[in-house]
């Protein structure tokens, strides 16, 4: 549960995260918020896919698109991202330049972190996982051997005790949304892809969970 607190008119969330058998305390700035705070729920399991840069951007909303029939969010980690997530109607969120707090404030509003890794870096990657304080999903395109080979080696070799949770998922929808050729794609445009199209299936998930039958 969310709660929300004024100072003249600014607001700020605060939310207890569970990391395995700890809580984690979250405050995360809203900024200036006329009227009555947001719901308590936040995101409410909203997907929300992290990526390092917005060049795989336009990959991973196409990802979303063929995969969940819907138009994501795009917009990037700033001051104003985390009251953009929960203004926003969309059914998937991505935020370009995420930092690992990204991660952790995503948690903290209640929605789902999808981590691209910058596959490519692997220095990247590694400092990524390192400063990751919460638990998230780590999408894998299916049947690339060397993005799984590098996932696993940055979680095994950075120096975080947090179990993240590994996803393999077909990336070909996003490229197939756009028209691209998948052979030469790098690891980190794969990885992306992958992360788009698990963002359309969890929001289509979520879609049928709140519709009632």
């Amino acid at each position: 549960m969310i709660r929300y607190e004024r100072d003249g008119d600014l607001l700020v969330a605060a939310a207890d995260v569970a990391v395995g058998v700890h809580d984690v305390g979250v405050r995360v700035a809203l900024g200036p918020w006329a009227g009555p705070p947001p719901d308590m729920g936040g995101l409410r399991g909203l997907p929300v896919v992290l990526l390092a840069d917005d060049v795989t951007a336009a990959l991973a909303a196409a990802g979303a698109t063929r995969s969940g029939r819907i138009e994501p969010l795009v917009t990037t980690e700033s001051a104003q991202a985390p009251a953009a997530l929960l203004r926003t109607a969309a059914e998937a969120a991505i935020v370009s330049g995420s930092t690992p707090w990204t991660a952790t404030w995503v948690r903290g509003l209640g929605g789902r972190p999808l981590s691209a890794l910058p596959l490519d870096d692997a220095d990247a990657t590694v400092a990524l996982v390192d400063g990751i304080e919460v638990d998230v999903d780590v999408p894998i395109p299916n049947g690339s051997q060397a993005a799984r080979a590098g996932a696993r080696a940055a979680l095994v070799g950075g120096r975080s005790a947090i179990v993240h949770h590994l996803v393999e998922v077909d990336p070909r929808p996003a490229f197939e949304e756009l028209g691209l050729e998948i052979e030469d794609a790098s690891l980190s445009s794969l990885t992306a892809a992958a992360a788009g199209v698990l963002a359309g299936r969890v929001a289509a998930g979520n879609r049928r969970w709140r519709t009632p039958t």
